[in-house]
């Protein structure tokens, strides 16, 4: 009897372990996705500035207007469309080159 206790308190922490441990791989990949994202925004925020140097010195809500403007807001808009369908395009025909070198291949 004393053997199967044993058994189940080592099975038990062993449980305690691994819980520690999905818990400690969950917070590092909440921490490298908000990394990632960091980055991204500062990347942009950088891009923003040197493209309009003038709005360095706006505050949060001055940004915000600015780039809520209706004219400029649709313009942007417009132009992630393009970009968009022109990545799509791309992603197309590299796929479509790429099953012609498959199909060369075989």
């Amino acid at each position: 009897m004393k053997n199967i206790d044993e058994k189940i308190l080592m099975a038990e922490e062993e449980i305690k372990q691994l819980q520690n441990k999905r818990k400690k791989l969950i917070s590092q990949q909440k921490q490298e996705e908000r990394k990632k994202r960091d980055k991204r925004l500062y990347e942009k925020g950088a891009v923003f500035e040197s493209i309009f140097n003038e709005s360095k010195d706006f505050t949060k809500d001055e940004f915000y207007q600015l780039i809520t403007f209706s004219n400029i807001k649709e313009a942007i808009n417009e132009k992630i469309l393009k970009v968009m369908e022109k990545r799509e395009k791309t992603e197309e025909e590299n796929i479509e080159k790429q099953e012609k070198v498959t199909e060369t291949e075989q």
